[in-house]
Protein backbone atom coordinates (compact mmCIF):
# COMPACT_ATOMS: atom_id res chain seq x y z
CA UNK A 1 0.00 0.00 0.00
CA UNK A 2 3.04 2.35 1.16
CA UNK A 3 6.02 1.70 -0.13
CA UNK A 4 8.92 4.17 0.41
CA UNK A 5 12.72 4.11 -1.14
CA UNK A 6 15.68 6.10 -0.65
CA UNK A 7 13.81 8.95 0.85
CA UNK A 8 15.84 12.42 1.18
CA UNK A 9 14.85 15.63 1.99
CA UNK A 10 17.19 18.42 3.07
CA UNK A 11 16.69 22.07 4.28
CA UNK A 12 19.33 24.31 3.34
CA UNK A 13 22.12 22.14 4.66
CA UNK A 14 20.61 19.89 7.28
CA UNK A 15 19.24 16.89 6.21
CA UNK A 16 15.42 16.15 7.79
CA UNK A 17 15.30 12.69 5.66
CA UNK A 18 18.59 10.67 4.85
CA UNK A 19 18.04 7.47 2.69
CA UNK A 20 14.60 6.47 3.84
CA UNK A 21 13.28 3.19 3.02
CA UNK A 22 9.80 1.95 4.11
CA UNK A 23 7.52 -0.69 2.94
CA UNK A 24 3.64 -1.01 4.37
CA UNK A 25 1.48 -3.41 3.04
CA UNK A 26 -2.20 -3.12 2.70
CA UNK A 27 -3.93 -3.81 6.23
CA UNK A 28 -0.75 -3.00 8.64
CA UNK A 29 -1.15 -0.47 10.89
CA UNK A 30 1.93 1.21 11.69
CA UNK A 31 3.59 3.87 14.15
CA UNK A 32 5.91 6.17 13.23
CA UNK A 33 8.35 7.08 16.57
CA UNK A 34 11.65 9.35 16.89
CA UNK A 35 13.17 12.21 18.51
CA UNK A 36 11.95 15.91 17.56
CA UNK A 37 14.04 16.33 14.33
CA UNK A 38 14.39 12.97 13.13
CA UNK A 39 12.10 13.69 10.15
CA UNK A 40 8.68 11.87 10.96
CA UNK A 41 6.50 14.89 9.78
CA UNK A 42 8.72 15.59 7.10
CA UNK A 43 8.44 12.27 5.79
CA UNK A 44 4.70 12.29 6.31
CA UNK A 45 4.36 15.53 4.58
CA UNK A 46 6.00 14.22 1.59
CA UNK A 47 3.69 11.02 1.64
CA UNK A 48 0.91 13.32 1.61
CA UNK A 49 2.42 15.17 -1.57
CA UNK A 50 2.09 18.25 0.90
CA UNK A 51 6.04 18.70 0.88
CA UNK A 52 8.46 17.92 -2.26
CA UNK A 53 11.56 15.90 -1.49
CA UNK A 54 15.24 15.90 -2.89
CA UNK A 55 15.62 12.49 -4.15
CA UNK A 56 14.50 8.83 -3.29
CA UNK A 57 10.46 7.56 -4.39
CA UNK A 58 7.26 7.46 -2.94
CA UNK A 59 4.35 4.67 -4.35
CA UNK A 60 0.53 4.56 -2.92
CA UNK A 61 -1.04 1.77 -4.17
CA UNK A 62 1.52 1.57 -6.99
CA UNK A 63 1.43 4.73 -7.89
CA UNK A 64 4.28 7.25 -7.87
CA UNK A 65 3.77 10.30 -5.69
CA UNK A 66 6.77 12.32 -8.40
CA UNK A 67 4.18 11.19 -11.70
CA UNK A 68 0.59 10.69 -10.59
CA UNK A 69 0.70 13.02 -7.38
CA UNK A 70 -3.03 13.70 -7.78
CA UNK A 71 -4.15 9.88 -7.89
CA UNK A 72 -1.88 9.06 -4.55
CA UNK A 73 -3.46 12.04 -2.69
CA UNK A 74 -7.30 10.47 -3.95
CA UNK A 75 -5.57 6.93 -1.74
CA UNK A 76 -5.37 8.47 1.47
CA UNK A 77 -6.20 11.50 4.26
CA UNK A 78 -3.77 13.70 6.32
CA UNK A 79 -4.91 14.81 9.82
CA UNK A 80 -2.68 17.23 11.17
CA UNK A 81 -2.54 17.21 15.03
CA UNK A 82 -2.67 21.19 15.18
CA UNK A 83 -5.83 22.12 12.98
CA UNK A 84 -5.41 25.95 13.93
CA UNK A 85 -5.70 27.26 10.45
CA UNK A 86 -9.55 25.68 9.80
CA UNK A 87 -10.74 28.27 12.75
CA UNK A 88 -9.99 31.16 10.20
CA UNK A 89 -11.55 29.57 6.81
CA UNK A 90 -15.02 29.03 5.89
CA UNK A 91 -16.25 25.82 4.49
CA UNK A 92 -15.55 26.61 0.80
CA UNK A 93 -12.19 28.72 1.30
CA UNK A 94 -10.99 25.29 3.11
CA UNK A 95 -11.69 23.44 0.52
CA UNK A 96 -10.03 25.62 -2.43
CA UNK A 97 -6.89 25.69 0.28
CA UNK A 98 -6.86 21.81 0.11
CA UNK A 99 -7.60 21.83 -4.17
CA UNK A 100 -4.80 24.11 -3.85
CA UNK A 101 -1.99 22.43 -1.95
CA UNK A 102 -2.62 18.80 -3.98
CA UNK A 103 -2.33 20.53 -7.17
CA UNK A 104 -6.14 20.18 -8.24
CA UNK A 105 -7.08 22.90 -11.08
CA UNK A 106 -9.80 25.22 -11.32
CA UNK A 107 -12.56 23.15 -13.29
CA UNK A 108 -11.44 20.12 -11.09
CA UNK A 109 -11.55 22.61 -7.92
CA UNK A 110 -14.93 23.31 -8.59
CA UNK A 111 -16.51 20.01 -9.04
CA UNK A 112 -15.11 18.78 -6.12
CA UNK A 113 -17.04 22.16 -4.25
CA UNK A 114 -19.89 21.85 -5.78
CA UNK A 115 -20.14 17.69 -4.71
CA UNK A 116 -18.79 18.29 -1.24
CA UNK A 117 -21.50 21.30 -0.42
CA UNK A 118 -24.47 19.55 -1.62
Amino acid sequence: MLRIEHLTKTYGGKQAVDDLSLHIAKGEICGFIGHNGAGKTTTIKAVCGILGFDSGEIYVGGKSMKHEPIDCKHRMAYIPDNPDLYDFLSGVKYLNFIADAYGVGASQEFAYTRICLN
